[in-house]
C-alpha cells in the first residue's frame, strides 16, 4: 500500500512538471504612430496615387472604359491603405479622407467627388492628398497614332541621297626607262628619227 501510494506522490509530481512549462503568447508590437507621423505616411501614399491617377489621365489613346476602371481600383485601394494607418496616439483617424475615396472608387473618380476628397484632406492636413493628380515630367503619353518611324526613314533616306560620289582614284605615274631615262621619240612625228652624230660621206 505504501508503495502504491508513493507511486502515485510521484505520478502526480511528474504531471506537475508538464503543466508548468511556459507558453509562448508574444505577439508582434503593432505601431502606432502619432498624427503628424500618420499624415507624412497619407501623404507619401497620396503621391504615389496622383502620380498614377495623372499619367492614367494623360493617356491620349486609351480606352475610356477601361481608364475609369483603373482610378476606380486605385482610388479603392488608396482608401484601404489609409483605413491601415489605423488610429494615431494623439488625434483622431482621417475617416472623412477615407469615406471621399471610397466614394472616389465608385464613382470611377468623378469631378465632384474629388473635390469632396480633397476637401477632406485639406481639413485633415494632408496637403499632398489634397492637390490635383498629375503625371510625373517626362512620362510619355500613349501613342495616338503617329507613325514617327516612316518620318526618322525617309530623313535618313533623303540624307544618304544627296551624298557625293566619292573622287576617281588618280592615274598611277609613267614607269621610268632603265636605259637612262630618256623619253622615247615618236616615230611618227617626223623629227630626227634617225640617230645624230654621224660623218656625212665625201
Amino acid at each position: 500500500m505504501m508503495a502504491i501510494a508513493g507511486g502515485g506522490v510521484v505520478a502526480g509530481c511528474g504531471g506537475g512538471d508538464s503543466d508548468s512549462e511556459p507558453v509562448q503568447t508574444d505577439k508582434p508590437t503593432e505601431v502606432v504612430l502619432t498624427q503628424d507621423e500618420l499624415i507624412a505616411e497619407a501623404d507619401g501614399i497620396c503621391a504615389e496615387v496622383n502620380a498614377a491617377i495623372g499619367t492614367i489621365n494623360s493617356a491620349e489613346a486609351a480606352d475610356a472604359t477601361e481608364q475609369a476602371a483603373q482610378r476606380a481600383d486605385i482610388y479603392d485601394g488608396l482608401a484601404d491603405r489609409l483605413d491601415e494607418l489605423g488610429n494615431p496616439s494623439d488625434g483622431s483617424p482621417p475617416t472623412a479622407v477615407i469615406s471621399a475615396a471610397r466614394a472616389l472608387g465608385e464613382s470611377d473618380a468623378d469631378e465632384e467627388d474629388l473635390a469632396d476628397f480633397q476637401e477632406a484632406a485639406d481639413e485633415y492636413g494632408l496637403s499632398t492628398c489634397a492637390e490635383d493628380p498629375e503625371a510625373p515630367s517626362g512620362t510619355p503619353s500613349v501613342a495616338d497614332g503617329t507613325d514617327t518611324g516612316s518620318t526618322s526613314g525617309s530623313t535618313s533616306g533623303s540624307t544618304s541621297g544627296t551624298t557625293p560620289a566619292p573622287a576617281p582614284a588618280p592615274a598611277p605615274a609613267p614607269v621610268p626607262d632603265d636605259g637612262g631615262g630618256a623619253a622615247p621619240v615618236n616615230p611618227g612625228s617626223g623629227g630626227g628619227g634617225a640617230p645624230s652624230g654621224g660623218i656625212s660621206p665625201g
